[in-house]
């Protein structure tokens, strides 16, 4: 099985940045280095590395009706995060 860290997807409603910030806590406490960039359709496209060894990605989406992100939608964040990840064996 390859060796991929997979986030625990946090619990309750979130706001988009609590969101790119839980993914940074839990990527630093890996060893991995996080980057978020602005995205044209939604909040943020954040980037997970792993040091010479893999990458993973997703997209946080835009909260629309208030400041938080359902919890289906911050497990959809995660969950592609975990998915998402290439060059790891």
């Amino acid at each position: 099985m390859a060796n991929r860290p997979q986030m625990p997807v946090p619990g309750g409603e979130l706001s988009p940045q609590a969101v790119c910030d839980a993914i940074r806590d839990w990527a630093e406490s890996h060893g991995c280095t996080f980057q978020q960039l602005p995205h044209a359709g939604e909040y943020a496209k954040v980037i997970v590395r792993v040091p010479g060894s893999g990458t993973s990605f997703t997209t946080v989406h835009n909260a629309h009706r208030g400041r938080r992100l359902r919890r289906d939608q911050v497990r959809y964040a995660v969950g592609n995060l975990n998915k998402n990840w290439r060059g790891l064996t």
